[in-house]
């Protein structure tokens, strides 16, 4: 073969690799711009079946905004899917512009209206005491938006993004990449969806999950406790303090539960490891209902972007970054309350025995002043909260006795 040959055939060959470099490119164009065509054509489709998208705090893992209520406020609101009503804060009825008579006020036909303009399903205004809840996310709720407001809509919970989103349920579509769920209604009013539960030494159990965005935290209903001697099988669990129970729940409920940690939660194609979760001993009240399964909260859901379509019946689950981060427990042993109008005067209320709290020399009604010389006020109780869960550290922590300052070390470590 002589070099002309060679040359021409390579001349050819690099004439052939172009072409084929060129057609292929320019069929990878085509499919690109149809898939970013086809995005585009998504993300507009999305845009124009949106009502209202607002700013979502995540406190305490827990949704609210910041919403108007008869043409009254902003004022700052849960969003709370696991209510059937949207109950208001009673001790700021006037505030919200409503009679100061119970008997007038109650019943009084309600809007809240999200975003600019954009009015929810009309409710009849009913009240309930929230002051024993404005400790933890340290601020004065309102009242919640619950499943009478939102149950013509499609409503996202973006935790990661702190955005919440009204859907025209009749312009919706999904497109995203995350798991579409089949949906039924816990009396009529709360999404749930199936999934099951792994425990120590059990096959996996087949469970109800009911969709409470208003929760901090997941809890296993007492009969699905009974039913497989979970109390028994689960041996990770949190130890208690000596002290009386706090207020869980409006009107000063308070809910009997063990805290403890269990194999896995597993929801479509989702495996959540090692979740923390609250085993009920209630024996009145919602827990105390098999229907519910296992009440999902905001330890799990804010690993996800929540998607109710309530018209369609259906839960869209697509996770975020936090999907497999682990789920972090006290590792202090103190339990903590918040008073003062601010909510920044932070109390010992309880001290778990043999905690690093206790070996610590912590007592009840101590006041913490500081935390590794950071004013406490710096914080709200649910932060306070967070900095005792990184149990790699010791803290330093200023507080007041009687009178004296004192400055205590505690070596946090697991406590579950």
């Amino acid at each position: 073969m002589n070099r002309r040959f060679n040359d021409e055939v390579n001349s050819f060959g690099l004439f052939a690799l172009a072409t084929g470099i060129l057609l292929v490119s320019s069929l990878y164009a085509v499919r690109s711009s149809g898939r970013v065509a086809a995005s585009v054509r998504s993300q507009q489709a999305a845009d124009e079946a949106v009502l209202a998208r607002v700013p979502m705090r995540v406190l305490a893992n827990a949704p609210y905004i910041d919403a108007r209520i008869n043409d009254h406020g902003p004022f700052t609101f849960g969003l709370d899917t696991g209510s059937m009503n949207s109950p208001l804060a009673r001790e700021l009825a006037e505030t919200m512009g409503f009679d100061s008579r119970p008997t007038v006020r109650t019943g009084q036909p309600t809007v809240f209206t999200v975003g600019s303009s954009t009015t929810l399903s009309t409710v009849k205004a009913s009240f309930t005491s929230f002051a024993n809840l404005w400790a933890l996310p340290g601020t004065r709720i309102y009242g919640d938006i619950g499943q009478n407001a939102l149950k013509d809509f499609v409503v996202e919970f973006d935790y990661a993004g702190g955005i919440f989103t009204v859907y025209d349920p009749k312009r919706f579509e999904y497109h995203g990449g995350g798991t579409v769920l089949p949906a039924t209604w816990f009396m009529n009013y709360d999404p749930q969806i199936d999934g099951e539960i792994t425990v120590p030494g059990l096959p996996p159990i087949k469970t109800k999950f009911t969709l409470d965005t208003g929760a901090g935290g997941t809890v296993i209903s007492a009969p699905l406790v009974s039913a497989h001697d979970l109390a028994r099988h689960v041996v990770a669990t949190m130890p208690a303090p000596r002290s009386a129970p706090l207020a869980d729940g409006v009107n000063g409920i308070v809910f009997d539960t063990v805290t403890a940690r269990i194999d896995a939660i597993r929801i479509g194609p989702y495996d959540l490891k090692r979740p923390l979760v609250a085993l009920s001993r209630d024996t009145q009240g919602t827990f105390a209902m098999a229907e519910v399964g296992v009440n999902l909260g905001g330890n799990v859901l804010r690993r996800f972007k929540v998607i109710v379509d309530y018209p369609h019946q259906r839960v869209i689950l697509e996770p975020n970054a936090r999907l497999h981060d682990p789920f972090p427990a006290d590792a202090s042993g103190l339990v903590l309350t918040a008073t003062g109008d601010d909510f920044k005067t932070f109390i010992v209320h309880g001290v778990v025995p043999k905690s690093p709290a206790d070996e610590a020399g912590f007592r009840e009604e101590d006041v913490i002043t500081a935390i590794d010389g950071e004013p406490a006020t710096t914080y709200a109780l649910w932060q306070i909260q967070d900095l005792f869960k990184d149990a790699s550290r010791a803290r330093r922590v200023t507080i007041t006795r009687a009178g004296a300052t004192l400055t205590k070390t505690i070596k946090l470590r697991p406590l579950a």
